[in-house]
């Protein structure tokens, strides 16, 4: 298992010596002012951060098994001439352990377009071949990404608001988790229904329902996924939640939707569920071969499904487009190019 270490920037330090294999404890935090089940790390009498206790479905079953001994799997310093939020030179700005629990599971998932399988860890969303980890979508195009400073920005809201720092961020967490989570359920409606409206069709024809039994029973949720197929969409093999690998770049990435048009032809598309993705802001900031692109969500939704496109173009197949499907109080379709990769 694999947890990202959290509250580092509340308690930056170099820790000398400390390096990706080592040794940390993990312990329960008894002092912890916030929370009687804290989970601190630490290496020595240092404490190195905490486990996060929110939204982690693993937690309970962590602090249950107190105390372990992990290594050190990923760490980051700031390096010379690098500036990130409140950091110093030589201090820990990231921070990854691994250790073994009961639980840990790592499920078999066959790739679209290469003939193996692949190991993938649901609680790190880690993908793994014969060992090596294989680097996804969203962590192969952050490098054109200027990353928001939320360290930074938080604590200039919290001063012009009259709140704290960790109120600024609670805030700030708690809408994306609730962005998040309807965002999910959106997708999840929509490739269930995809997947059983055969079997939908028949149930409701025998026991006379007013609806396919495929679709969500809750009648927003329903009719946000009629109206995606209300849509001029173009005819084809539906293909959802697909893995697509190119094992020997050490790359893979699961594409939401894969149009089959034709004989390893398609289209690679994907759902968002978000307002103004097409409109443009300056925080949306593209970086190097991507500065061109406009400042704003789809640029980045086309840098992710291009990504896709490369893995299957170079295992022969022919990516016609791409094709963006955005439900902001409505769908709307976004047909866009394949971008030229670095590989």
């Amino acid at each position: 298992m694999i947890q990202k270490i959290v509250g580092i920037s509340f308690n930056p330090t170099k820790a000398p010596g400390l390096e990706v294999g080592k040794d940390v404890k993990v312990t329960h935090d008894a002092d912890n002012q916030y929370s009687s089940r804290a989970i601190a790390v630490k290496r020595g009498d240092l404490l190195l951060g905490h486990i996060g206790e929110k939204n982690n479905p693993k937690h309970e079953e962590i602090f249950e098994a107190l105390p372990i001994t992990a290594k050190v799997c990923t760490l980051s310093r700031l390096q010379p001439g690098e500036e990130f939020a409140k950091f110093k030179e030589g201090e820990i700005t990231h921070l990854e352990i691994e250790f073994d629990m009961a639980s840990d599971e790592q499920e078999g998932m066959k790739s679209f377009n290469e003939d193996i399988t692949l190991k993938f860890d649901p609680v790190a969303h880690r993908y793994v071949h014969e060992g090596k980890e294989l680097v996804s979508a969203s962590t192969y195009i952050k490098r054109w990404i200027k990353p928001f400073d939320k360290e930074m920005i938080s604590g200039v809201c919290a001063g012009k608001y009259g709140c704290s720092q960790q109120e600024v961020l609670d805030l700030w967490d708690g809408s994306g988790d609730v962005a998040a989570t309807f965002g999910t359920s959106v997708h999840e409606a929509l490739e269930h229904y995809e997947k059983f409206q055969k079997i939908g069709k028949i149930i409701q024809d025998q026991k006379d329902l007013p609806f396919n039994k495929a679709l969500p029973t809750h009648p927003v949720l329903r009719d946000i996924v009629l109206a995606f197929y209300d849509q001029d969409l173009e005819d084809g093999i539906v293909n959802t939640e697909v893995l697509l690998t190119n094992v020997e770049l050490g790359l893979c990435g699961q594409a939401d939707r894969l149009l089959v048009t034709g004989d390893k032809t398609c289209r690679v598309q994907d759902y968002k569920i978000n307002i103004d993705a097409d409109v443009e802001n300056k925080r949306n900031k593209y970086l190097g071969q991507m500065a061109p692109l406009p400042c704003n969500k789809l640029s980045k939704y086309q840098m992710q499904l291009s990504f896709y496109a490369r893995l299957l173009e170079l295992s022969g197949w022919k990516v016609e487009g791409l094709t963006v499907f955005v439900y902001d109080v409505e769908w709307k379709q976004y047909d866009l190019p394949v971008l030229k990769l670095d590989f």
